[in-house]
C-alpha cells in the first residue's frame, strides 16, 4: 500500500481511477465533518466515531486493528476493576507491547535473513 502511495506521489493524481478520486474527496469531507460534529454535539461524543480511528482503519492491516480492539477491551475491564492502576499503567504497558512486537518482528526478519544466507553457503 505504501508503495502505491509513493507511486501516486511521483506519477501524479491522474494515475488514479475516477472512483478513487471520489473516495479521496468523500474521505476528506468526512475527515473535516467528524471533528466539527463532535464539537457541535458534545453529548454524542462517547458514541461519535473518531476521524483518526476511521482513517487508520483503512491504512493498518486487520491484525493490528484487532490487537487495538482487544487491548481497548482489556483496558476497559481493567478500569472497572482498578481505575487508579489502569490510569497509571495502561499507556506504558500498551506502548511496551507495541514496541516489543515490533522488535520481535524485526528480530524474526533478521533471523530469517541470516538463516537464508547461511543456507546458501
Amino acid at each position: 500500500m505504501w508503495k502505491a502511495v509513493a507511486d501516486l506521489l511521483t506519477q501524479g493524481v491522474h494515475m488514479l481511477p475516477r472512483t478513487a478520486l471520489w473516495a479521496i474527496v468523500i474521505g476528506a469531507i468526512l475527515g473535516v465533518l467528524l471533528p466539527i460534529g463532535e464539537k457541535m454535539l458534545p453529548k454524542a461524543r462517547p458514541y461519535w466515531p473518531s476521524a483518526m480511528g476511521l482513517g487508520l482503519a483503512w491504512v493498518v492491516p486487520f491484525q493490528n486493528s484487532l490487537s487495538f480492539a482487544i487491548g481497548a477491551v482489556l483496558v476497559l475491564i481493567w478500569e472497572k476493576v482498578n481505575r487508579k492502576r489502569s490510569d497509571t499503567f495502561s499507556v506504558p504497558i500498551a506502548s511496551g507491547l507495541v514496541a516489543g512486537e515490533s522488535l520481535v518482528a524485526a528480530l524474526i526478519a533478521i533471523g530469517c535473513t541470516v538463516i537464508g544466507l547461511l543456507a546458501k553457503h
